[in-house]
């Protein structure tokens, strides 16, 4: 099922259910698209308005870039869903002989790294929006500066959902140099989410002055 093709209602019902999945990531994807779609909204709220002319071509390039997020974070609602379901299968294969237990680890493993990569693509996903949306901050139209300010809410709060379904499917992997790679994109990610973010809210309140 393609869980962005539900209605709001029935997807947060779904997310209520007694099952696993959707779970934090495929929210926190979701999320992420609705905070690419209030940076188009404030794009599209400063195209061809009078005094923002000199800009029109920045806008323009974020309203395209927003676009092709949200068409992305969708995706990812659902990608998060079937990693989750690969690691489940995974872990029901039958361990009855050695060679069953080896074929069963292994699978484990493999089906842990979509699991990671996954969450990892989402925060990579929220640094590209992210830094749309500063430009946004510094030349959006005003009066929907408040929108602007509440998607970088949004992707702020999304990176650390990320992470957290990052680090959990890391405690199972059993591969070093591979958990250490994604530990230090996930804190170079989160050091220019954190930058963006802070400047975002300092250019904000400078232009509400």
């Amino acid at each position: 099922m393609d869980l962005c093709s539900l209605s709001v209602k029935d997807f947060i019902k779904r997310v209520a259910e007694k099952s696993p999945t959707p779970g934090g990531g495929a929210v926190g994807a979701v999320a992420a698209a609705l905070a690419a779609a209030l940076g188009a909204m404030v794009s599209n709220l400063t195209i061809g308005k009078k005094g923002y002319e000199d800009v029109e071509s920045q806008m323009e390039a974020c309203l395209e870039i927003f676009g092709n997020e949200m068409s992305y974070l969708c995706d990812l609602v659902n990608k998060d869903v079937q990693a989750f379901d690969q690691v489940m299968a995974a872990y029901r294969l039958p361990k009855n002989s050695e060679e069953e237990k080896a074929v069963r680890t292994v699978k484990i493993q493999q089906a842990l790294k979509t699991a990671i990569e996954v969450p990892f693509d989402l925060a990579r996903r929220c640094k590209n929006v992210i830094v749309n949306v500063e430009r946004l901050a510094k030349w959006g139209n005003l009066n929907a500066i408040s929108d602007a300010e509440s998607a970088a809410h949004l992707l702020y709060a999304v990176y650390y959902v990320a992470k957290a379904n990052v680090m959990i499917n890391m405690k199972s992997l059993k591969d070093p140099r591979y958990c250490n790679w994604i530990k230090e994109e996930m804190d170079h990610l989160e050091k220019q989410i954190e930058a963006s973010y802070r400047r975002i809210l300092e250019v904000i309140k400078k232009r509400n002055g």
